[in-house]
């Protein structure tokens, strides 16, 4: 793992989109989950695109997505499913449209969820209000997104086509593919009501007959409907078929209902959608008369009361059915990192850290105040240091050397003075600062000495500076940085916000704590990036390893990490860590040892 660079890891790709999308990102943790504000994703380096897709899915949801509608539509678990459904194919196509790099690892997830876990015998097996569920789910994301999940919605589509029949069939396919069209979560409620509309049900066929007698009463309706018998009997004996016994073929539509007693379907496209389910339903009597009644354009009776079984099933009867194809990607996400079973998981970068004093915090600003005055000299200095400014020698220019002109008697033709104008580096510059409990009593030197450095640093063009502490323990129990300076704020600033007077608590989770300042130093902008790390120098027992090949990986990716030890830190300890450090003590001592490792690191 040492070999592998930092860019494109999670915690680079969840900061970066969360920069793009506005919506806090969280790597941490081993469940996947949304509070309608943050999106937290646990770490695991396993199926990265999955992990990608799952931020740029759920960070869609938090941008685009009415909360309250799902709370509406609750009560009725069936048509929450489908709310479910249609809202994740249009707020994933608006992540696509708005963030292009988002498409193909939500197209990822899509094929991981659904495609993944087809089984073909499934469909056959399915209840009927599972087959809706599935047709919609599936027909929805081949049709508008996903061309690979043509075999399982085809399918579940030639599944939904036997009992509703081809037109039904269309005419909801036809909503579905209104989605897009949908500008809210409200519009796309509306879509799924319109759906459960059309569903066949029993209130319908009960109104459809009561007018009957009525019309037959009258004598026109009857003399048409005894000259229609008598037609049907005359074409029945013309043809050889059956006789005036055969009840199933009334409703006066003799002529289409032998076609498709022949074809199997009365259109074309129908066909061709039940295609795939064709074969597997030969044998099966049943099936074979939802075949006809599909033909006739009629739901099956199986189908009949299907919109009352939409709004009366219950959460047990749709156990088993994606609907949510973020939260189903979130329990792949959570198994895959329980099982990787990593001790060692990335902090994510909190806000201030409560645990402080203001005494303390004034106390080592003054302290910090008195020794930065000249590291700020230094620094400028060497921030210039990236284009050679020795003086040359040219044959043409504006300034003769006048040393030189008595040798133009032999031919020198170089006497003309030239000096390239020294060009000042960009930098981006993060401090991580160690406040475990080994560091109480060097909190003040080490604190200072962060607030020295930052203080000699602000102001000068092209740098940009950051600082953290570690580690920050909040009120849900979870370990993580606190900030002590963010880079596009200035140190006054964060001096009264709280980012100074840290107490000293906990362990020491060196490997952990190092992922948030390593994010945050690359996606600052900056062409020389340097991590500063202030320390005792000893990491949790066991974790040492993790933390020197993480710092391995820092260096791969371009950022400098130097280690700068404070309290019972010494060079023997800090190298067992770090290619770059200095055992500082105080903070007086830090001009003289910063000196010779910041030259380096700037001016290389």
């Amino acid at each position: 793992m040492s070999n592998q660079s930092l860019v494109g890891t999670l915690p680079i790709y969840a900061q970066h989109l969360a920069e793009l999308t506005g919506v806090k990102v969280h790597v941490e943790g081993i469940q996947a989950k949304t509070d309608g504000k943050n999106v937290f994703v646990p770490f695991t380096e396993d199926d990265l695109p999955l992990s990608f897709g799952y931020i740029a899915h759920e960070c869609s949801h938090v941008r685009n997505t009415d909360m309250g509608c799902f709370r509406d539509s609750s009560p009725t678990p069936f048509r929450k499913n489908l709310l479910n459904i249609l809202e994740d194919i249009r707020i994933e196509r608006l992540s696509m449209d708005q963030y292009p790099g988002t498409e193909s690892d939500i197209r990822y997830l899509n094929r991981k969820v659904l495609l993944e876990p087809f089984r073909p015998e499934q469909v056959d097996d399915c209840p009927a209000l599972h087959v809706i569920h599935n047709g919609i789910l599936y027909g929805g994301y081949w049709l508008l997104q996903e061309p690979q999940l043509e075999v399982p919605a085809k399918a579940y589509l030639a599944r939904m086509e036997t009992l509703l029949g081809a037109d039904l069939t269309d005419q909801i396919l036809t909503l579905v593919k209104n989605t897009l069209t949908c500008a809210s979560t409200t519009d796309v409620l509306a879509l799924v009501d319109a759906i459960i509309d059309l569903l066949p049900s029993q209130e319908d066929e009960q109104e459809d007959a009561q007018p009957q007698p009525e019309q037959g009463s009258e004598d026109a309706p009857q003399d048409s409907q005894e000259s229609g018998g008598g037609d049907q009997e005359q074409e029945q004996k013309q043809d050889g078929s059956a006789g005036p016994g055969d009840d199933g073929k009334e409703e006066g539509q003799p002529e289409s209902k032998q076609e498709t007693s022949d074809g199997g379907q009365s259109g074309s496209e129908p066909q061709d959608q039940s295609q795939p389910s064709g074969g597997s339903n030969a044998g099966d009597d049943g099936q074979e008369i939802s075949q006809s009644s599909n033909g006739s354009g009629k739901p099956s009776p199986e189908a009949s009361n299907l919109r009352e079984q939409a709004k009366d099933a219950t959460e047990a009867d749709l156990k088993g059915l994606i609907s949510e194809v973020g939260d189903k990607a979130g329990e792949l996400l959570g198994r895959k990192a329980v099982r990787d079973g990593n001790p060692i998981r990335p902090f994510s970068l909190d806000g201030r850290g409560r645990n402080r004093s203001d005494q303390a915090s004034v106390r080592r600003v003054q302290l910090g105040i008195e020794q930065s005055a000249g590291l700020r000299q230094c620094l400028n200095g060497l921030l210039q240091a990236q284009v050679d400014c020795r003086v040359r020698l040219k044959r043409q220019g504006k300034r003769i050397d006048t040393g030189r002109i008595a040798m133009m008697k032999g031919g020198e033709t170089r006497v003309f003075r030239s000096k390239s104008r020294a060009e000042r580096q960009s930098a981006s510059i993060q401090i991580l600062l160690d406040k475990s409990g080994s560091m109480k009593n060097a909190m003040d030197q080490a604190e200072a000495a962060v607030y020295a450095v930052l203080s000699a640093l602000e102001g000068l063009p092209l740098v940009t500076t950051g600082a953290m502490s570690f580690p920050n323990k909040t009120n849900d129990g979870v370990e993580r940085c606190a900030l002590i300076k963010s880079p596009k704020e200035r140190l006054i600033r964060a001096v009264s916000e709280g980012g100074f007077g840290a107490m000293s608590e906990g362990g020491t989770p060196l490997a952990q704590a190092l992922w948030p300042a390593a994010v945050e130093v690359l996606r600052a902008k900056g062409e020389k990036k340097i991590l500063f790390v202030i320390t005792d120098g000893g990491p949790n027992a066991g974790t040492t390893h993790a933390a020197k090949e993480f710092i391995q990986r820092c260096e791969i990716s371009g950022i400098d990490v130097i280690g700068l030890g404070f309290g019972d830190a010494n060079e023997q300890i800090l190298k067992l860590l770090f290619n770059q450090y200095c055992a500082v003590g105080e903070v007086a001592n830090l001009k003289n040892s910063l000196f010779g490792l910041v030259r380096e690191a700037l001016a290389a």
